[in-house]
């Protein structure tokens, strides 16, 4: 397992913030120290700056996942493929259970409160994010959308999330857990509005490297996960339905280090865009497409 290098890497920051939160919970003098320099400093940089240098010694965090013998190597895109944004469907069968791995070409991630065009050719994949509250049709959970908080109310049944970084940054996403929503403070919030960067929760299957535990929930649903996966961000589909614990263990025998949920059921419509910009159309059920609130994107590059 790599770990992440560097203290100027949004990994670091996300440490720094959660072990904040940790430290604020146990009133250790030194993070007092640092929330009143927190106050102090009104300018964003400096403000960031002391982000950046809080507390990096924590065995937390999200680190590159363990190369994986499945389902085979990411694709090499050739030359002709360069300018195009498209989906790799790499399917393989692990453990008796048959998988779609989709691997951006050429796209990187993003999150969207508005619903992607099938006929926007810099779209190459869609599929619902943050689950959609069922008595009045909005998000469930924080939910920042470059920048935008979109919904600043957080879930405590959901115990995990994920920071999608700006474009321009070149940095990767991160899939963590929240302490049940705990970490996700006023503080977070800002310093993710801040950066730019996009977040919403979701139930974590897998955590650094160990499959959580959903011996409770028996139902059978298609599954479909955000996985870091060869230090890349790609979403990991079930092809027939099963439990949350099979596709949870399932996703740690991959070599997954971290995986996030994203809502599925009756809401499972998604699609992709194949190197020949052909449309293809996932999801078992797909009875309640139109009630959807939010999505998760791969969009073009360039």
């Amino acid at each position: 397992m790599t770990g992440v290098k560097g203290h100027n890497t949004l990994a670091s920051r996300v440490k720094a913030l959660l072990n904040a939160h940790e430290q604020s919970k146990r009133s250790i003098s030194p993070q007092t120290d640092i929330a009143r320099r927190l106050r102090q400093r009104s300018n964003l940089q400096l403000r960031i700056a002391v982000i950046f240098t809080t507390l990096l010694t924590t065995g937390f965090l999200f680190t590159s996942c363990i190369e994986s013998p499945v389902p085979g190597n990411t694709p090499q895109a050739d030359s002709s493929a360069w300018t195009t944004s498209y989906i790799h469907d790499s399917v393989a069968t692990v453990d008796a259970l048959e998988l779609h791995f989709y691997i951006p070409v050429n796209a990187y991630p993003t999150v969207a409160t508005t619903r992607p065009l099938k006929s926007d050719s810099s779209v190459a994949f869609v599929c619902a994010a943050a689950f959609t509250l069922l008595d009045n049709g909005k998000i469930d959970g924080l939910f920042i959308e470059n920048g935008n908080v979109k919904v600043n109310w957080v879930n405590h049944t959901l115990g995990g999330g994920i920071i999608i970084p700006d474009k321009s940054s070149g940095e990767k996403p991160v899939i963590f857990g929240t302490d049940m929503g705990k970490s996700l403070d006023s503080s977070f919030i800002d310093s993710v509005a801040a950066l730019k960067a996009s977040f919403f929760q979701q139930i974590q299957m897998v955590r650094n490297g160990e499959a959580l535990v959903f011996r409770k929930d028996v139902s059978l649903f298609q599954r479909r996960a955000l996985c870091m996966w060869h230090n890349e961000l790609v979403v990991v589909e079930t092809s027939f339905p099963c439990t949350l614990q099979k596709f949870a263990d399932v996703l740690k025998s991959c070599g997954i280090q971290n995986a996030l949920y994203v809502d599925m059921g009756s809401w499972d419509e998604g699609w992709f865009r194949t190197q020949h910009n052909a449309v293809t159309t996932i999801g078992l059920m797909r009875n309640q497409t139109d009630k959807q609130s939010n999505w998760f994107v791969f969009v073009a590059k360039d």
